[in-house]
């Protein structure tokens, strides 16, 4: 049996800094990713702009950028404005690539086309039957962690997002659509990107089933007259049920760990601070994270928004175009962002 001091699993944002970042230490590191190609996933690929600098990402891997978006609901309709892009969309592929090529490959091994099959409590099994020990377990593989599975840690908190990846250059604006009756406290989206645009929506399952929320969803897009003929369909599911991230010797990252938005949905700002956090804890035993923390403190602030919300009931669609008229203001703008995002 092979031995590592670190396994991951799972190479997306968050399993691509851990390595990037223990690659600097003196540990023996593999990386492992079940798909054949590292990067592409089902994401709308939405990057705040704070990130940009923080992370050193290249210009050249944005696709659109964002100074404004507009907020439809059954009785308002706003724009909003700002002088600086607030808002990227980032190609998930190219993204995942630019981090791969961070990675000193001389001191991670990395393996793609490799599923893990069971975790145990020093070694995994993956879908060759070979056995790999570990000193430390990195579990970065999504909303359907298998390592998180292992730890017994439940996901009640989820979301279904749908969407269609149409060949179009006809969107230019950033738009987001509260309907209370077809998509509960959660909306539908228009997302332009390079050389197609992203449209889709989601809701909590606990609020709506996925087959009624993809009813409501061609519904809404029979409504808006929205040709879906040429589209990709695609679905998958957004993890913010989080539990903890650290277990011992076995850590979780990402969305593994539940620390992303159930108000937005955006997760990989939260995936790149948490792989840094869970290196630093692997690192130094005493440490305890503080960033993350802060991703807890903001998504139990976004839960709670969307609690109030679903208990609006019929007052939903009037609670939803209100909100979206201060935002006009970058005054409002200011101290909403720091006490939602920060």
């Amino acid at each position: 049996m092979e031995n590592y001091d670190v396994v991951i699993v799972g190479a997306g944002p968050a399993g691509l800094r851990c390595a990037e970042m223990l690659a600097k230490s003196n540990k023996t590191i593999l990386l492992l990713e079940k798909n054949k190609v590292i990067g592409p996933k089902v994401c709308g690929g939405g990057l705040p702009n704070a990130d940009l600098e923080r992370f050193n990402i290249p210009d050249e891997l944005l696709e659109k950028k964002f100074k404004a978006m507009t907020i439809h609901s059954p009785f308002f309709q706003n724009e909003i404005k700002s002088d600086d892009e607030f808002l990227y969309t980032i190609n998930r592929e190219k993204f995942g690539q630019w981090q791969f090529e961070k990675i000193n490959k001389s001191k991670v091994e990395i393996r793609v086309k490799t599923k893990v099959k069971e975790v145990n409590k020093d070694y995994i099994i993956l879908d060759t039957e070979e056995e790999i020990g570990f000193k430390y377990l990195i579990g970065a593989d999504g909303a359907n962690s298998i390592v998180r599975k292992y730890l017994g840690l439940k996901t009640e908190k989820f979301c279904v997002a749908i969407q269609y990846i149409i060949p179009s250059n006809e969107y230019k604006k950033l738009e987001f659509f509260f309907d209370s009756k077809l998509f509960n406290s959660w909306y539908a989206w228009i997302f332009p990107r390079k050389d197609f645009v992203s449209i889709g929506c989601g809701c909590n399952t606990s609020m709506l089933s996925a087959k009624k929320l993809r009813e409501n969803f061609n519904f809404w897009l029979e409504k808006n007259k929205i040709d879906i003929s040429k589209g990709e369909y695609q679905a998958y599911t957004i993890n913010y049920d989080y539990r903890g991230y650290k277990f011992n010797d076995i850590f979780l990252a990402g969305e593994s760990a539940g620390l992303v938005s159930g108000l937005t949905g955006e997760g990989i700002h939260s995936a790149l601070v948490s792989g840094e956090e869970v290196v630093k804890s692997i690192l130094d035993k005493n440490y305890h994270s503080k960033k993350i923390d802060k991703i807890v403190k903001v998504g139990d602030r976004h839960i709670k928004i969307l609690n109030f919300l679903d208990r609006l009931g019929i007052f939903r669609n009037l609670a939803l175009g209100l909100i979206s008229i201060p935002l006009k203001s970058e005054k409002l703008q200011e101290i909403i962002n720091k006490k939602l995002f920060h």
